[in-house]
């Protein structure tokens, strides 16, 4: 009795590229990738932009030192930032106005489960790809 394959392997044309191995083998190589993105009110809300951008204020406390640190402008990581901020339900950044020691900004607690749920999810996106590629594998070798 044939072996029996998913459908999506009998579907798939066969002329994918090849490489040589050392030992001169062919071998196919297949890979499947995703970026996970949130929307919200059909708006980009959170995506790997903002993941990181949010991470970096919340080790720098600024900004400015945030936007340095990711080779980004200023008035691009305030436009991203003010964007979360208005299209969230609650404040993600909170800002602190200037003083002796000068401003600075902090993550809330809502911002910092987003992150925390943003990564679950690419974790889980990571596991799923792993198992469709060795899937996607086995379907030609």
């Amino acid at each position: 009795m044939p072996e029996h394959k998913p459908f999506w392997c009998t579907q798939m044309a066969i002329d994918f590229p090849t490489i040589l191995s050392c030992s001169s083998m062919i071998h196919q190589v297949f890979n499947m990738s995703a970026d996970l993105t949130f929307y919200r009110e059909g708006e980009l809300f959170l995506g790997i932009t903002q993941i990181r951008l949010l991470k970096q204020v919340a080790k720098d406390g600024s900004i400015n030192c945030a936007a340095k640190n990711l080779k980004m402008s200023y008035q691009h990581a305030w436009h991203i930032l003010d964007k979360l901020n208005l299209l969230s339900p609650v404040p993600i950044v909170i800002r602190q106005k200037g003083g002796k020691d000068g401003g600075g900004c902090r993550i809330s607690p809502y911002g910092m489960k987003l992150i925390r749920t943003y990564e679950k999810k690419v974790a889980e996106i990571i596991g799923f790809l792993e198992q469709s590629n060795s899937e996607l594998e086995s379907c030609f070798f």
